[in-house]
């Protein structure tokens, strides 16, 4: 009998969990057939859009990686983090097979902005530097609510740096400011100092050991850092695209898919 209660209960519980994770999904908006830059809160400008759905279409057809911009009225309460996971993961946003998608999400309502980054492109957008994508290209226009500006800037710089993971410079290159440059080489000392010092402290207590504790040389070992701040990730530079990259005459997600990497901000 109590077999009987607990799988009853095992198959009302999954199928409560497959209704709400449903629903959940019910409230994602679908892509448009632009898919490059989707305005549901109708907060961009003919211009903007127009030159962002240039950039990200030319980007798709050198690279198959693929830049959406999605602004959004309100989340419904949901955090912008989760939002972005499910949106950009249901949307199939990049290549299936180097997940090489990223996801530019506004909400007007909210005052949140975030970028979401495919696994594929975790190693040349690392979660530093797409806050500082945020905070110096984004953030200034957006507190001034010329939300079409910031996201342009943000843009053509998330292009900029997928371009760069592929080996390749478009004619425009905007490359980011030298202060970012140089935050980026402060963040890798900043990481690798622990370790540093450890490597130091234990060459420092083999040297003392195998001198008895008078001077000498220890065979302390390499005990260097290793692995870049960027922690690799880099392509082969295929540029196959998967099928689904075109959809009834507009496009659509190759199936890429996202582990949560990425910054948000409020402003």
């Amino acid at each position: 009998m109590r077999k009987r209660i607990f799988a009853v209960f095992t198959t009302c519980f999954l199928l409560g969990a497959c209704l709400l994770s449903a629903a959940a999904k019910s409230k994602l908006p679908a892509p448009t057939d632009a898919f490059f830059v989707n305005d549901f809160a109708n907060c961009l400008t003919a211009a903007d859009t127009a030159e962002m759905q240039t950039l990200g279409e030319t980007l798709y057809k050198a690279t198959g990686a693929q830049v959406v911009v999605v602004t959004v009225s309100s989340l419904d309460g949901e955090p912008i983090e989760d939002f972005g996971y499910d949106l950009a993961n249901e949307w199939g946003i990049g290549e299936e097979k180097t997940d090489s998608g990223v996801l530019l999400l506004l909400s007007t309502g909210d005052r949140q902005v975030r970028i979401e980054v495919g696994k594929g492109l975790e190693g040349c957008l690392p979660d530093g530097k797409t806050g500082r994508i945020l905070d110096t290209y984004a953030i200034p226009y957006l507190k001034d609510n010329d939300f079409s500006k910031g996201l342009l800037e943000a843009y053509k710089i998330l292009i900029n740096e997928v371009y760069t993971e592929y080996g390749q410079t478009p004619s425009d290159y905007v490359p980011m400011t030298e202060t970012d440059d140089e935050i980026d080489k402060g963040d890798f000392i900043g990481l690798a100092a622990p370790f540093i010092i450890l490597a130091v402290l234990i060459i420092l207590s083999v040297a003392y050991k195998h001198s008895g504790g008078t001077s000498g040389r220890g065979s302390g070992g390499d005990g260097g850092y290793h692995g870049g701040y960027y922690g690799g990730g880099g392509f082969s530079g295929s540029s196959s695209r998967s099928s689904g990259g075109f959809s009834g005459g507009g496009f659509s997600g190759g199936g890429g898919s996202f582990g949560g990497g990425g910054s948000s901000r409020g402003f």
